[in-house]
């Protein structure tokens, strides 16, 4: 049996195809935007600097337990477009668990990233959801700027605690001061386990 011979035109056909499978393997498929996978498997091996933002549906489980999954799904789809809608092209957007949100924005300056994220939780604040216009979706966001020397683990924890801290206000932005030195972790930590908040990151990292 002679070799396989794959011509041009099926060889194109071919990278559509993994291009294709590609684009599954790392796209949630409800919002459409980029899924956890992606983020172990290709944003871990990222260096800054890079606007890291990680966001979290406000009383998300109270639209699901209300009005139903179909509910809440929509409010996840719409939320994702409206935050599609404020960055650019080359910002990443990923559903980074059931309804968190990551937020990479390479080269953002560090006066920009409070005003774009500011931009953010105001224009979900301000969106409809398709059939539940009288639901008014919120999130809680927490923004650090990474830098060349700053693992993204890192970065995404301290990004998860800030939104913590979002979150006992609901519908707010919380950024790093760049040029305060960082929360103590330990002291962090302790607090969050304390008030059975699940950290990210938990698991030692290489520096």
């Amino acid at each position: 049996h002679s070799d396989t011979i794959v011509e041009p035109d099926d060889s194109e056909a071919l990278f559509s195809a993994l291009s294709g499978y590609n684009t599954k393997l790392y796209h949630d498929a409800l919002t459409d935007v980029y899924n956890r996978r992606y983020y172990e498997e290709i944003v871990r091996g990222m260096k800054g600097p890079t606007g890291v933002a990680l966001m979290d549906l406000d009383d998300f489980k109270i639209y699901n337990d209300t009005y139903g999954h179909h509910a809440g799904d929509l409010v996840l789809e719409t939320v994702a477009r409206v935050i599609r809608n404020c960055i650019r092209q080359t910002d990443t957007l990923i559903r980074f668990g059931g309804d968190e949100f990551l937020l990479l924005l390479p080269g953002i300056p560090a006066e920009k990233l409070p005003e774009k994220l500011e931009q953010i939780r105001s224009s979900v604040h301000g969106a409809q959801v398709p059939g539940y216009t009288h639901l008014r979706p919120s999130v809680s966001i927490g923004g650090v700027l990474q830098t060349l020397a700053d693992p993204i683990e890192a970065v995404v924890r301290r990004a998860d605690l800030l939104m913590y801290q979002a979150k006992s206000r609901k519908n707010a932005v919380v950024v790093a001061d760049p040029q305060a030195e960082p929360e103590d972790p330990e002291q962090l930590l302790n607090y969050l386990s304390e008030v059975g908040h699940p950290v990210l990151g938990m698991e030692p990292f290489d520096m």
